[in-house]
């Protein structure tokens, strides 16, 4: 299921999108950076834009960044982009090596949140429709949930896009996330005991992945979990599972990456209309901007031992 070119983790991944997007050697500058709403948005001197999910306190391993870390990168505009990842991986690995309080954590997160919005920047034309088409993938609505069938038992890493028909399709679900408990799982307490919900969902710690993994017929993940390198190890987990299904805008690299991963669809989103996005963004509270200035589809790999030509 995995390719033995498959990256390894996101410095790998983003070096082979480096190669396959500015095959040339020219590569485009930093002309934007937008942070809201726990999303770092790039825009590319060329137009293209990319986004990927900040892990803004959304979990108990990372802190709530500092408002100056965002204000910080201002230093990566003008910069070429593969000088501007380079630097963030840099400036990543420094901050990680201290990170003794979340604080540090945080900021070591931020970067590498950066380096994915870049990619995916980069990545933008590539993963245009009708340039996937031609490279051999199929692309549906991004309403389509067809991998998703009544017996199956889906497990999730990431309580994310697709758990709401999943829980109302699929026999089972269970979510693997960071989050504390409380911000996901609903109680009901009254005379009759207790009722847990949203509906059926069981919740469980990162401790119970492996076993998760190995039983289900679906595996979904979150394509944030490229930024801390989770994903490529739950990618590599023994698995049954007909469906590896990758869903977020974060997850807006080159397929053909993703497709090496062992990914069967890819249930995303790229920016359009960068400047409307960011607007929306800027002019609302905790906003993500308006869907209009993004694409959203369903990515079905290719059935073939490699992409077509």
């Amino acid at each position: 299921m995995i390719a033995a070119s498959a990256p390894a983790n996101l410095r790998e991944l983003i070096e082979a999108t480096l190669s396959l997007t500015c095959p040339d050697g020219e590569v485009p500058v930093i002309e934007q950076l937008c942070f809201a709403a726990r999303w770092a948005v790039v825009e590319l001197s060329d137009g293209r834009a990319g986004r990927a999910f900040t892990f803004n306190g959304q979990h108990a391993v990372y802190g709530a960044l500092d408002f100056e870390h965002m204000r910080s990168m201002k230093r990566l505009l003008g910069m070429r982009a593969d000088r501007a990842i380079a630097q963030l991986f840099r400036e990543g690995a420094s901050a990680a090596e201290a990170a003794n309080n979340q604080g540090a954590s945080a900021q070591a997160s931020l970067a590498r949140s950066v380096a994915l919005a870049i990619a995916n920047a980069l990545s933008c034309e590539l993963n245009a429709p009708t340039e996937l088409e031609e490279r051999g993938f199929n692309v549906s609505a991004p309403t389509d949930r067809s991998f998703l069938h009544p017996e199956n038992a889906v497990v999730l890493i990431g309580a994310g896009m697709i758990l709401q028909e999943s829980a109302a399709t699929c026999a089972s679900v269970d979510v693997v996330d960071m989050r504390p408990r409380a911000t996901l799982q609903s109680l009901l307490l009254n005379a009759h005991g207790e009722r847990y919900g949203p509906g059926q969902v069981r919740f469980h710690g990162v401790e119970d992945t492996t076993d998760l993994v190995a039983r289900a017929d679906v595996v979904g993940i979150t394509g944030c979990a490229l930024e801390n390198d989770s994903l490529f190890d739950i990618a590599r987990l023994p698995r049954k599972a007909r469906e590896f299904v990758i869903f977020g805008p974060s997850a807006q690299v080159p397929m053909e990456l993703l497709a090496a991963l062992g990914a069967t669809r890819i249930v995303t989103s790229r920016i359009v209309d960068a400047k409307s996005l960011i607007d929306g963004m800027l002019a609302n509270f905790d906003a993500a901007g308006p869907r209009s200035a993004t694409e959203g589809y369903v990515v079905t790999m290719y059935t073939s031992a490699s992409p077509s030509a």
